[in-house]
């Protein structure tokens, strides 16, 4: 076809689906309340006049800052919006032409972002669900399928910000440390929290079987604990590091299944809180917040296998010349990590299986210093011993250890 003849037929078939005119425009929440903790998610749809002068309807996804003394405390400490700006204008593009570079065909890992508006920090990003993308419940978890996928893409993306930190693109100083294991307000509050929260639902109602556990956990003091969430993240310059996403859990990835409902895509959202650290700390992030108790007891070493293979192979893939952890590395740092995979797991899974609205109020919890907040009948729900029974006990096992 001839060059001229054809960019006619290209300009015309892009301007024929571009928006001109929008008609009308309204909003209303994404998301049911106790969905998100940081953010408003709110749907915006607008009714549009195409190119070809078609109308259509066109949906958007806006994202709000939250208000209230936990929400602004998070945000004026992390600048949350502005490093997830940032993340989408910056790292997010530069992966973009990281994959067309090496012919990476598999699609992004995440959104396409549209617009940040200052004046009412309102974020537009594309609305995956129009797409065909949704999310695991998570009062349910992930089921193996969905979590193998994680695994994969979780890797892949941890490489490509390899290769962008080894190029340049990407500096561990732009990044403030991860909060959960080396900030006492946040230790405190949020983990420590969890657990005596835990310990005041087990005494309130688990009966005398439970109460020696209870007894146990409630031994350990602040200082005690804080120390060993510290140490356990504490890792020397020897060992692999890279950015990492930073609230890798169901709530923040979305997936498109096949017609037999199984994953063949994920998408991830929410990159309010990257770190530069070990990749590890995303994964077992995700590995205890966000899969179905019995399935990550029975799969967890495969599991950190997997992403092993996933990360190492997409190094490969993307020309990654540098030194590449050994997988004993990882299973090592991983164990080093257990000691704060437990106590997030425990303090954070109750609120995030449970099937009310209202599991904890995170004001008050910051307000409380980690003393209040929880609304304690979550830890009476049907089915929740079975969930974390056996994770109260290897806790206590490790502390005493």
């Amino acid at each position: 076809m001839d060059k001229e003849v054809f960019e006619v037929v290209l300009k015309k078939s892009f301007n024929d689906s571009k928006i001109k005119r929008i008609i009308e425009i309204k909003s209303e929440p994404a998301l049911p309340k106790g969905e998100n903790y940081t953010s408003t998610i709110l749907r915006i749809t607008a009714k549009v006049v195409l190119g070809n002068g078609r109308t259509a309807t066109k949906s958007f996804i806006g994202k709000k800052e939250n208000t209230g003394e936990a929400a602004s405390q998070l945000s004026n400490d992390f600048r949350l919006f502005n490093m997830e700006i940032s993340v989408y204008t910056n790292i997010l593009r530069e992966m973009d032409y990281l994959m067309e570079e090496f012919g990476d065909t598999e699609g992004p890992l995440w959104c396409q972002f549209i617009h940040y508006n200052q004046s009412d920090s309102t974020i537009i990003l594309e609305n995956l669900k129009a797409s065909g993308f949704t999310t695991v419940n998570r009062t349910e978890g992930q089921d193996l399928d969905h979590t193998r996928l994680v695994l994969r893409s979780l890797g892949r993306y941890h490489a490509m910000a390899k290769v962008l930190e080894d190029r340049g693109l990407i500096s561990k100083d732009d990044y403030k440390p991860y909060p959960m294991l080396y900030d006492d307000v946040y230790i405190r509050n949020i983990s420590y929290g969890g657990i005596l929260a835990l310990i005041k639902g087990i005494r309130e109602g688990w009966g005398e079987k439970w109460t020696e556990y209870a007894n146990k956990l409630s031994q350990i003091r602040f200082q005690e604990y804080s120390k060993m969430v510290k140490e356990s993240g504490n890792f020397d310059d020897n060992t692999f590091k890279c950015l990492n996403h930073g609230d890798c859990w169901n709530n923040n990835m979305m997936f498109k299944n096949n017609w037999e409902g199984r994953p063949i895509e994920i998408r991830f959202v929410d990159f309010q809180f990257p770190h530069y650290n070990s990749p590890c700390i995303d994964l077992i992030y995700f590995i205890y917040s966000s899969i179905q108790p019995e399935i990550r007891r029975q799969n967890y070493k495969s599991f950190i296998q997997l992403y092993y293979e996933s990360l190492t192979s997409n190094l490969d893939r993307f020309g990654y010349e540098g030194s590449k952890p050994s997988l004993e590395e990882i299973e090592n740092v991983m164990s080093r990590l257990s000691l704060f995979g437990l106590n997030f797991f425990l303090g954070f899974f109750p609120i995030t299986n449970s099937v009310t609205d209202d599991a904890v109020d995170f004001d008050e919890l910051f307000e409380s210093n980690g003393e209040g907040g929880y609304n304690i009948r979550i830890f009476s729900e049907a089915g929740l011993i079975e969930k974390i029974g056996e994770e109260i006990k290897a806790l206590v096992k490790l502390q005493s250890s």
